[in-house]
């Protein structure tokens, strides 16, 4: 399900503006992405279930599609109109200041045929859960977002139909759902299409990614008694983009490009017309005629907040987790495929991408690994006449949960995740240095959780000299890697960063010059460059991204 992809930000700012094309032509939200991405098309059914549909093992989860779903299959959507009444979002949702249609546009199609630019910008939209008093959240669960990211639904467009060609250019007649499981607090993946008669119920199907990391499709046609559960056999359909199978975050700081927000707006003369365009102007309205906003700037704090629920465990008002529920408990206790080793690789490597723009400042990551760095650097100021990067990519919000998780739940130390970090202290992502360690740390990695720090340790403490030079940095290393030294710590950190810090502003400085920005923004081409890499074929979670100019 490549549509659940969302590039948002944090910060409002005063100046609004009209998309540009220029700017869609750099847009990269893989939202509401490949009409096949979840398709089941090519599976071979293997078995039936021997009990009725509605009570068939993995057609549902404990979710709010199965709130409404289990009990009736008379009531599967065939269309988006039809999921918006059933599930109360959308248009349908009960909020009177937003109707939670978040719009983001680009020249691009996500089709079976692979991403390839368009002459004209193209609207997909994520729908989240319509946030009102009566989503309530599980018993033990407390969170104020919870009827937001609890369930969401996404839209893409097709330019190529009928409709597309006049202007109508989304597709209404498949529904991708993400639904957030109480019980297990991972999302439950759904898709709904047409069924043989038009008036009828439509074809619903789960795709499920399970312990052994194949994936199967539990599928119901309204002409059938019987679910039928088969592995996906030509692709890993939504685990193709979705590789950690949870909510995808792009671009998270402004200018949050070409998402409609507090910065940009849609045209009024966009080329857009019928059920597209009363779509689009929800998220603000092209003529003017209601006052509902729903912009990137408030869809980033709905999916940070489902991305921790997902990721560490449903939440509690205590500020713990509800016991074994979240993506990282699922894979230490064997029920996702990833188990200890996959984790960590979100230490070392990375297993997904963001991306990120300069607007009034250049991001951290053009120079260095912000993490190594904390609040010791600060981002210099764009040129005013020459602001870049443009689509940058950067380490996920993903990688950086599951690192927190590990730590939260004991499994790494915070010392240790720093001496990880260290081995790399200019590059976030894509670094040959710290990723080569991960494959030594999985040689007798134990299986025990606890157990899992001190192997790391050793294996990086072996590491030290021959990976870092000798100096400030290898020190502060190796003390963090001292199970006696902990009361040395803080020196070794202040010494590493007195020595590093005025040689990266050095780095920050070449903002400032023509050439030094012009080698800055070959570091970016180069690492868009590894990005396309990191994900070849057609099938790919990826924007497309813009040479730097």
């Amino acid at each position: 399900m490549r549509s659940l992809r969302v590039w948002a930000a944090l910060r409002r700012a005063p100046h609004v503006a009209p998309l540009g094309l220029a700017w869609a032509l750099a847009s990269a939200v893989a939202l509401a992405a490949s009409a096949a991405a979840c398709s089941s098309t090519v599976v071979d059914p293997i078995e039936e279930s021997e009990e009725d549909i509605a009570e068939a093992d993995g057609l549902f989860g404990d979710d709010r599609v199965a709130d409404v779903l289990r009990k009736d299959l008379k009531k599967v959507p065939a269309s988006y109109a039809q999921a918006e009444k059933l599930f109360g979002m959308g248009r349908a949702c009960a909020r009177t200041d937003s109707k939670e249609i978040f719009v983001v546009e680009e020249a691009q199609t996500r089709g079976e045929t692979g991403t390839a630019k368009t002459n004209t910008i193209l609207p997909r939209a994520i729908v989240t859960g319509c946030n009102t008093p009566d989503r309530v959240a599980p018993p033990e669960v407390y969170d104020p977002q919870w009827g937001s990211y609890s369930l969401m639904m996404a839209l893409f467009s097709d330019p190529y139909t009928e409709a597309g060609k006049a202007g109508d250019t989304m597709v209404f007649d498949r529904v991708e759902v993400m639904a957030l499981d109480r019980r297990t607090g991972l999302y439950n993946f759904y898709v709904f299409s047409p069924g043989p008669d038009p008036a009828g119920p439509g074809v619903m199907q789960r795709v499920r990614l399970m312990p052994n990391n194949s994936v199967l499709v539990y599928e119901k046609k309204p002409t059938a008694k019987r679910t039928t559960k088969a592995p996906s056999t030509k692709d890993r359909q939504c685990n193709d983009c979705h590789v950690n199978m949870g909510p995808l975050m792009n671009e998270m700081s402004e200018p949050w490009t070409n998402w409609v927000s507090t910065h940009k707006l849609l045209p009024v003369d966009t080329n857009i017309s019928g059920a597209t365009k009363e779509i689009v102007s929800e998220s603000a309205s092209l003529d003017k005629s209601h006052s509902r906003l729903s912009f990137a700037n408030d869809l980033e704090k709905i999916m940070v907040a489902g991305t921790a629920a997902w990721n560490e465990g449903l939440p509690k008002q205590d500020g713990t987790v509800v016991d074994r529920t979240g993506f990282v408990a699922a894979n230490l206790d064997g029920d996702q495929p990833k188990g200890i080793g996959g984790l960590l690789k979100s230490v070392f490597c990375e297993t997904e991408l963001r991306y990120t723009s300069g607007f009034e400042t250049v991001p951290l990551e053009v120079f260095a690994d912000p993490f190594v760095f904390g609040s010791a650097l600060v981002r210099p100021l764009s040129y005013s006449l020459d602001v870049f990067p443009r689509m940058m990519p950067v380490r996920s919000e993903m990688d950086k949960r599951i690192e927190r998780a590990l730590q939260k739940k004991g499994v790494l130390t915070f010392a240790t995740v720093t001496a990880a970090r260290l081995f790399d202290e200019k590059n976030d992502i894509f670094s040959p240095a710290r990723c080569a360690l991960h494959a030594q740390v999985l040689v007798n990695l134990p299986t025990e959780a606890a157990k899992v720090d001190a192997h790391v340790r050793t294996v990086l403490r072996a590491a030290v000299d021959g990976a870092i030079p000798e100096g400030p940095r290898r020190e502060y290393a190796r003390v963090l890697l001292d199970d006696n030294a902990k009361d040395k710590v803080s020196a070794a950190r202040t010494a590493y960063l007195t020595e590093a810090v005025p040689r990266i502003k050095a780095e920050l400085d070449k903002v400032q010059t023509a050439e030094g920005r012009a080698q800055l923004k070959r570091r970016s081409t180069e690492r868009k460059a590894l990005a396309q890499k990191m994900f070849p074929g057609s099938r790919v979670p990826l924007p497309l991204l813009p040479a730097e100019e």
